[in-house]
C-alpha cells in the first residue's frame, strides 16, 4: 500500500487532535482511580450526557456548542457530585469498617457493580429523553475548513476541540499543582488517612474529584458532538478507549494519561491509514499490551501526580 506524504501528515494531525480529546477523557478517569480508588465503568456515560446536555442547550438557548459545552460540563459535574453524595459516600463509610483482604473484595465488587448499574441507567434515560436515533449537534464551525500547504485541510471545529482539550489539561495540571485544593487532592490520592490527620476533608475532596472527572468527560462529549454523531450508547465505545489510555499511561498518573491519549490517538489514526479503519481500535489495544509487556506499570507508572 502506497501512502502519499500529504495523507500521512493529515492523519498525524487528526491523530494528535483526537489524542487531545482522549487525554481529557483519560485524565478524568484516572483521577477517579487515583484519588477515590475505584474504576468508574460509567465514565463513558458522563461523556454521553455531556454531548446530550450540550445539544439541549444549543436547541434551547441557541449559540454555538463550543461556547455552551463548558456549561454542560458543569451541569454534568453537579450530577457527579449528587451521585457521590447519594451512592458512593455510603460505600466509603462502610469501607472504613472493613480491614485486610476483605476490603479488596469490597472495593473490587461493590464499586464496579454500582458504576455498571449507573451506566445502564443513564443509557436507558437517554433513550427515553432523547430517543435512539443518532443526531449531531449543529455548529457552523464544522463547515469552515482550514487550508494548509500541500492540499491539507481540516475543519475549524476539530482545531477548536483540540485547543479546548489542551487548555483544559494545562488548566487542570496547574490547578492540581498550584492551588491549596489541588494539593489536598494530591495528598488524598497519596494517603487519605494521613490527609485526614492534617485536616483535609476527604469526603469534600471526593466531591471535587467526582465533579472534575465527570465534568472533563462531559466536556469531551460536548466538543466532539458537532463532529461525530450523538447517540445513547456512545459512551460504551469511549469507555474502552478511556481505560486503554489510563492503563497505558499508568493507573492514577495524570501526566501519563495525557501522554497516552496522544499516543493512542496517533496509533489509531495511523493504524486506520495503513491497516484499514476496521483495525483502528485493535491497534490501540495492541499498543496497550505492548506497553504493559515492556513496562507493566505504564508509561510513567502509577501514583505520580
Amino acid at each position: 500500500m502506497i501512502v502519499q506524504l500529504t495523507e500521512l501528515i493529515e492523519q498525524v494531525l487528526f491523530g494528535l487532535m483526537i489524542g487531545g480529546i482522549y487525554g481529557v477523557i483519560g485524565v478524568g478517569l484516572t483521577m477517579i482511580f487515583g484519588v477515590m480508588r475505584f474504576s468508574n465503568f460509567a465514565h463513558g456515560e458522563f461523556y454521553m450526557l455531556g454531548a446530550y446536555f450540550t445539544y439541549t442547550l444549543v436547541i434551547l438557548l441557541g449559540g454555538d456548542p463550543y461556547l455552551l459545552a463548558p456549561l454542560a460540563a458543569i451541569a454534568v459535574g453537579i450530577v457527579g457530585i449528587i451521585l457521590n453524595k447519594l451512592l458512593f459516600k455510603s460505600l466509603y463509610r462502610e469501607l472504613k469498617e472493613i480491614k485486610g483482604a476483605a476490603a479488596f473484595y469490597f472495593q473490587d465488587l461493590k464499586f464496579i457493580m454500582l458504576t455498571i448499574g449507573i451506566s445502564i441507567l443513564f443509557v436507558d434515560l437517554a433513550l427515553v429523553l432523547w430517543g435512539p436515533i443518532p443526531m449531531s449537534i449543529p455548529s457552523s464551525l464544522t463547515r469552515v475548513d482550514i487550508k494548509l500547504p500541500g492540499d491539507l485541510s481540516f475543519s475549524l471545529a476539530r482545531l477548536l476541540a483540540f485547543v479546548i482539550a489542551i487548555v483544559t489539561m494545562v488548566g487542570l495540571y496547574s490547578f492540581l499543582k498550584l492551588t491549596k485544593t489541588g494539593r489536598a487532592i494530591r495528598a488524598t490520592a497519596q494517603n487519605p488517612s494521613a490527609a485526614m490527620l492534617v485536616g483535609v476533608n476527604v469526603y469534600k475532596i471526593y466531591d471535587i474529584t467526582m465533579f472534575l472527572s465527570t465534568g472533563l468527560a462531559a466536556l469531551a462529549g460536548g466538543i466532539l458532538g458537532p463532529i461525530y454523531n450523538v447517540y445513547p450508547t456512545m459512551g460504551l465505545d469511549v469507555v474502552a478507549i478511556a481505560f486503554v489510555v489510563v492503563i497505558t499511561g499508568g493507573m492514577g498518573n495524570i501526566i501519563g494519561s495525557m501522554l497516552a491519549g496522544f499516543l493512542i490517538g496517533l496509533a489509531e489514526s495511523l493504524g486506520g491509514l495503513f491497516l484499514g479503519t476496521e483495525y483502528r481500535e485493535v491497534v490501540a489495544f495492541a499498543i496497550m499490551i505492548l506497553v504493559l509487556w515492556i513496562k507493566p506499570e505504564g508509561i510513567l507508572g502509577g501514583g505520580k501526580k
